[in-house]
């Protein structure tokens, strides 16, 4: 049962990453002469939502069939753990704490936790140096590009 509503909500991610995907398209060309131009962010972002999706959708596809190979040969199956279960629930409240601290704790402080939270949730506290430096790189380079390339103004603390 478990794995059936994994399985939904692996397809209903693919299929808002090709809708974002789409409306990226949209937007314009990435390119125009020899500069990146706003629309080259949505449509890289969109690009790599399509491709992670997919591939988690014929993991939890593979999964499905081992379970079923699993059951037909009477082995028991492996439970999930809590944090697996609950991983949908923690992105979302982490995308809604991300909002909530944006304006008040400003581009890195917030996108900083952020980061770092969805990289713990996918993985575990193992090699947290690695993923603290992981999370400050990624952090630079959004900074980079958005203030640097595009030339927006991201929030600093406390507004």
């Amino acid at each position: 049962m478990l794995l059936n509503k994994r399985f939904a909500f692996q397809f209903l991610v693919f299929l808002f990453s090709v809708g974002y995907l789409l409306t990226a398209v949209n937007l314009g060309m990435p390119l125009s002469n020899n500069r990146l131009e706003p629309s080259f962010f949505p449509l890289l972002v969109g690009f790599f939502a399509v491709i992670f999706s997919t591939v988690l959708l014929f993991k939890e596809i593979v999964l499905i069939k081992q379970k079923i190979k699993f059951s037909q040969s009477g082995k028991e199956e492996k439970k999930m753990s809590n944090k697996t279960e609950y991983a949908p629930l923690l992105i979302i409240l982490s995308i809604f704490l991300y909002i909530l601290a944006f304006s008040i704790a400003g581009y890195f402080i917030s996108s900083f936790l952020f980061v770092l939270s969805i990289i713990v949730i996918f993985s575990s506290l193992e090699k947290i140096i690695q993923k603290l430096l992981i999370s400050i790189t990624i952090v630079f380079v959004g900074y980079l590009l958005f203030e640097q390339i595009f030339g927006v103004r991201l929030p600093a603390l406390w507004g």
